[in-house]
């Protein structure tokens, strides 16, 4: 299922989709990851050409997603995971970094997802990508919640890696 790892609105503990919710329900805790980002800000960029690709490649995952289109999955990942036959919430990937690491490409993005009742989630995703003949496409997902939900990396880990 590509949506049961989302945060907030979708994990266990976090908020269902469904109306209005009082403001002190509302889970605030962040699960920050600032030396892993320094770790990873710290690896060599990825070309302009490399960047564009990835970025286009990543889009398509919400695409994918949004429209439950699985040949369209196939343009993301490696191994596509099965797509949640549930409605699910819409979903944003936005401010992708690239950078190079051993065998390919890493991508740090973060996800945002907004359900039909307007409520939002967001995490920190990191993405290992490698070249194929098809073009690039994504060997593993690391998804770390950044409200509500267990934290998924812990602090100096390098989920690229």
């Amino acid at each position: 299922m590509t949506t049961d790892h989302i945060a907030g609105h979708l994990r266990p503990g976090g908020h269902q989709p469904g109306g209005v919710r009082d403001s002190a329900d509302v889970k605030v805790e962040q699960h920050r990851l600032p030396r892993t980002y320094a770790a990873f800000a710290a690896l060599r960029d990825a070309t302009g050409e490399e960047t564009a690709a990835v970025v286009q490649v990543l889009a398509l995952y919400g695409h994918a997603v949004d429209n439950g289109d699985t040949e369209l999955l196939a343009q993301v990942f490696i191994a596509p995971p099965a797509l949640d036959p549930a409605t699910s919430p819409s979903h944003h990937t936005v401010n992708t970094e690239v950078k190079r690491v051993p065998g390919g490409l890493a991508a740090w993005s973060r996800l945002v997802t907004i359900a039909g009742d307007g409520s939002v989630a967001s995490a920190d995703v990191v993405d290992a990508l490698t070249e194929t003949l098809a073009g690039w496409r994504v060997t593993s997902r690391t998804v770390h919640p950044r409200h509500g939900g267990p934290t998924v990396v812990a602090d100096g880990e390098a989920p690229w890696a």
